[in-house]
């Protein structure tokens, strides 16, 4: 019995009708199991019907309708619903919701929860949201593209002193919750440097974080060298975001993300992150 079938069954156990749409659930279970009568489109469910639904819920799935709401499940994670049902992916919680990859650069240590962890160069530290609680780190840099988070000791970051040990996320996808890492965000209450693709999303990525103050990038003049080079400037990363980026850049709070965005516009191009990793181009942080 999967959630859909336990949400209609419950639905009757709590209902004092008796008769129910005959829709394809009930019918399912009316063949099944033999339970209930039907009256043309209708299905009757006596208290006698309802009495076997509780004994064959608690039978096939070990729920006890009568103690636990198949809504509850929702906000539980499996090992919590194996206390209640044999079925652990009942469960609403998927098992990456509410994590984090976090790490540091190459030399530091990762400093969370009052401990310090060494971690390989191509490593991190996977925890979830609720267990971080805090950081003994300067500020914190956030990588949009995983690549360059997992190759970060292969990146030539040049920081200053005050951002010079950052505790590095990575800003997720489908495992990793973006939501989260902005949680965490407010919780810490660090500067935030972030480094993105040098496209239009990746700048609207930038100044969407409310602590952001700073930017991680080449230098203009560099970046100017790479947008002209059209062996690694992409024309479609421009073409394809423009539009709906245009006028919140053009209106942008900072002078530095409109300086990049004329760049973008004068070469009508981006460039992906991912070059930072073969070139050996400097990435300074622009402050915002």
């Amino acid at each position: 019995m999967n959630k859909q079938v336990l949400k209609v069954i419950q639905n009757a156990l709590q209902s004092e009708k008796e008769l129910f749409p005959l829709n394809p659930t009930w019918q399912s279970l009316h063949q099944q199991f033999n339970i209930g009568r039907t009256q043309g489109t209708k299905l009757e469910i006596s208290s006698q019907d309802k009495a076997e639904l509780l004994v064959l819920v608690k039978e096939a799935t070990g729920i006890d309708l009568e103690q636990s709401l198949v809504t509850d499940f929702a906000a539980m994670p499996r090992e919590q619903v194996l206390a209640v049902a044999l079925n652990e992916k009942l469960a609403g919680l998927a098992v990456k919701k509410n994590r984090l990859a976090v790490k540091v650069l190459t030399g530091f240590t990762l400093k969370v929860n009052g401990h310090a962890y060494l971690l390989p160069p191509c490593g991190h530290f996977d925890i979830a949201l609720a267990d971080f609680s805090s950081t003994a780190h300067n500020c914190i840099l956030i990588v949009e593209n995983y690549r360059c988070f997992d190759r970060l000791a292969n990146l030539h970051l040049d920081l200053p002193t005050d951002y010079d040990d950052p505790l590095v996320l990575y800003r997720g996808d489908n495992s990793y919750s973006q939501q989260a890492v902005r949680q965490l965000l407010a919780k810490l209450d660090l500067p935030v440097l972030v480094m993105t693709d040098i496209d239009p999303q990746g700048l609207l990525i930038v100044q969407s974080f409310a602590k952001v103050t700073g930017f991680v990038a080449p230098r203009l003049t560099d970046l100017e060298a790479l947008l002209n080079d059209r062996l690694k400037a992409n024309p479609e990363l421009y073409t394809k975001q423009s539009a709906d980026c245009q006028s919140t850049l053009d209106n942008s709070q900072y002078d530095l993300i409109r300086e990049v965005w004329v760049l973008l516009k004068k070469y009508q191009a981006g460039i992906v992150q991912e070059y930072w990793l073969q070139s050996g181009c400097k990435l300074i942080v622009h402050k915002l």
